[in-house]
Formats: structure tokens, sequence, C-alpha cells
């Protein structure tokens, strides 16, 4: 099993489409989490699944980076609505200049851009001022989603001068939180994969890598695993993996064991629906 890939059941019929839609989820969130799914497989993706969480929220724009830790640049980044035709700007000279994006460090926590930087530096800022501004975009929400020994990816949420954020934002987000890191933790390994390491030093300060099995008599082996930063983390995307499972009955009874390397279970997380 990938981790991370939401699976249609051992035995389901149909065309085996993956279910990757949380419970209990209003039909239109359904389609921006499957929407989500898809981007983690192909970069062509993201586009279409920026679009649908912003005309969801009902906000003017969305960016999605991903940086390299090696070579402190940009490696890929989808700019959707305001900022579309910014985005080379953004990678190409802006990047360095940008005072936000270091400060979404501390774990999984949406930051306003608003609210984290005052307005005496913003206004000193050629970033805020000739791009942010430039885009038409008064605030932006941001997260840094995911850290990898090789690279960490951000998401950010644009909402135009003159607007403010809706009072869906918040629980949209908590909905669509859970596969956006799915998604994100796809990508960067499908695409980007770890930085080479001559010493395997930077793997062990950066994060450890976990293994998701699904097993019930039978064994669904989780062959690549996925590195996060700490065991709570895989927890968390252990959790997301089981209520993507659970939309298919197949898989009632299964269990998702958390494992690192050595083969030790760190957690054990039942498929219930």
């Amino acid at each position: 099993m990938d981790a991370g890939i939401c699976k249609s059941g051992p035995a389901a019929a149909g065309d085996g489409a993956p279910h990757c839609m949380g419970l209990s989820m209003p039909p239109d969130i359904s389609r921006v989490v499957a929407k989500i799914h898809e981007a983690g497989l192909a970069h062509e993706a993201w586009p279409e699944a920026l679009k649908s969480l912003t005309d969801a929220l009902g906000v003017a724009g969305a960016a999605y980076i991903v940086s390299n830790k090696r070579t402190k640049r940009v490696d890929w980044a989808c700019f959707s609505g305001l900022s579309a035709e910014f985005q080379p700007a953004y990678i190409n000279y802006y990047a360095p200049l940008d005072p936000f994006t270091p400060l979404l460090n501390s774990g999984r926590n949406w930051m306003k851009l608003s609210e984290s930087i005052s307005e005496p530096l913003l206004r000193r800022s050629e970033w805020y001022n000739d791009f942010v501004l430039g885009c038409g975009v008064r605030d932006i929400l941001g997260v840094r989603l995911v850290d990898t020994p090789s690279h960490f990816a951000i998401f950010g949420l644009h909402q135009q001068i003159r607007r403010g954020f809706g009072d869906r934002t918040g629980s949209i987000m908590d909905d669509v939180a859970g596969p956006l890191v799915s998604a994100t933790l796809r990508h960067i390994e499908n695409f980007f994969g770890p930085a080479p390491d001559d010493t395997g030093a930077e793997n062990v300060a950066e994060g450890t890598r976990y293994y998701f099995h699904v097993s019930n008599g039978k064994q669904y082996l989780d062959e690549t695993g996925s590195v996060f930063s700490a065991l709570k983390d895989a927890i968390a995307h252990a959790r997301v993996l089981a209520a993507e499972l659970a939309l298919d009955g197949d898989w009632d009874g299964f269990v998702i064991s958390v494992t690192n390397a050595d083969g030790r279970v760190a957690a054990q997380i039942p498929v219930r629906p």
C-alpha cells in the first residue's frame, strides 16, 4: 500500500476509483477533496484543485509552494486566482524576499499575514508592496503543510483587497487539511524524492520514516513509508487514511499499524465506518 494514497476496497466493484471524500462532507467539499487527491498524483492537477478549493471558500486565490532545503530555492509552485500571472516573478525574484514563509514553522497551524507581521514592517517590504499588493491581495492565510528531509511545502489562501475571509473558511479547511497533507506528501515523494545524503545525518535531524501497514488477517504492506518530524504527525496521517478507507465497507475491521523502520509498532488505528 502506498502511504497516503486512498484505495478502493480489496474486493471493490466497478472502476476501482479511489475513495478520498471525508466522512459526512457536503457534496461540494467532497469534490474538492477528490480534486486534491488527484493533485497528489500529477503536477497538472494542482491548478484545478486550487480553483475548486478557492471557489468553495469564496476567496480570490491560493498558492502551493514546494521549496528545496538544500538549494534554498523554490522547486515547484502553483498559483491560482489573483496571483496566477505573478507565479514566475515569485519563483525567480520575490521568494527570497518573502518574510512570511519563514514564520510558518511551528507545527501545522494556520497564520494570517496581517496578524503575524506588523504594519510598519510590511510597509517597508518590497515583497509585500510590489508582489502581494501588486497582485491585488489584501491578506494571506498560510500554513506549512509538510516537512521532509529534502523539502518543505507551504499553502496559502489569498483574499483580495477590501475583502475578508468568510465564516466558512475554518470549517472547510478542517475538512480538507488531512487530504491536503496526504496529497502534498505524495506529490513531494513522487516527483522530488529525498535529497541525496552521503552521511544520513539530515534524515536523523529532520524526521523519521514511518510505514502504514493495513491488516485483518490479510496484509497490505506499505513498502515506501513517509517521513514525519514527529510520531504525532504520523499518527494523524494514519487517522486520515483510516477515515478514507472507512468510506468503503470492504475495509471495515481492518487496522492501520504505524511502524518505524525497524518494524516496531508505534500505533494502531482501526478502520471504522
